[in-house]
């Protein structure tokens, strides 16, 4: 019997559109185990640090094969989730026509108080200013800054609670109505296994559905980076104090 071909670029079957902080941490656990092989989510954008491919992507022009290999180079994503892919649903519904939309949603209130909290707190990289002594920093910013112009409201900043929550629940609204229905789950993690099971055709598992709570986790790495670009700024300066104070010393030296 001749050996099935291997896989030999990315084929997603599941596109996430659904932001942060809407519980798609635990999902990405969930459709690991539902379909046997990695999910692209924020934290894979990370440990990748294929930031400058997802600002080409969002200027029109993505690496898609580049961006859904695993970052051990030996297999590829199965599933997106969460920031950034999630801004380019639309895109990715062309590139795999045969992917599944899943929209994950929360009560708008709290999402806003756990971003606000979190990835949208003055501690998290994307806002900081002591991460821009890197390269990876300011791509990692501009990244951001993409993802945001592409998804929020016109003119809204993310420190506008009432514009920030008009901008999540018409990105919802975009989604619902940009996504045939067939092709579209709008989940909420507290419904746990059974409507993603429907919607994947796929038996539902004996375990309990993944409950993670990242947000002490999130904001513990938060802190522990920016102690280290802390640290890089203040080395930084004091090298150019004392670059300054040679440069005046030998200046003196030699006008004396």
């Amino acid at each position: 019997m001749a050996k099935k071909a291997a896989q030999k670029v990315p084929e997603l079957m599941v596109i996430g559109a659904g932001w942060g902080r809407t519980g798609t941490n635990s999902t990405k656990l969930a459709l690991e185990k539902l379909l046997g092989g990695p999910c692209y989510h924020m934290f894979e954008n990370g440990i990748k640090k294929d930031y400058k491919r997802w600002l080409d992507a969002y200027a029109g022009n993505p690496d898609w094969d580049a961006i859904f290999t695993h970052h051990d180079g030996q297999q590829f994503y199965k599933a997106t989730l969460d920031y950034p892919a999630c801004g380019l649903y639309r895109e990715l519904m062309e590139k795999y026509p045969k992917a599944k939309v899943l929209l994950n949603v929360r009560d708008p209130e709290k999402w806003y108080d756990s971003v606000i909290d979190t990835i949208w707190s003055p501690e998290c990289p994307e806002q900081n200013w002591s991460v821009r002594i890197f390269q990876e920093g300011r791509d990692f910013q501009a990244q951001a800054r993409a993802f945001h112009k592409a998804t929020m409201l016109p003119g809204v900043e993310r420190t506008d609670r009432e514009g920030s929550i008009k901008s999540f629940k018409a990105w919802i609204e975009k989604v619902k109505e940009t996504v045939p229905p067939e092709r579209l789950l709008v989940f909420d993690v507290k419904e746990g296994w059974e409507p993603l099971c429907k919607f994947l055709n796929v038996p539902v598992p004996a375990e309990p559905f993944p409950n993670v709570n990242d947000k002490d986790e999130i904001k513990a790495s938060f802190r522990k980076l920016l102690r280290f670009t802390y640290a890089a700024n203040a080395l930084l300066f004091a090298w150019c104090v004392g670059m300054l104070c040679l440069f005046g010393w030998v200046a003196r030296k030699f006008m004396a």
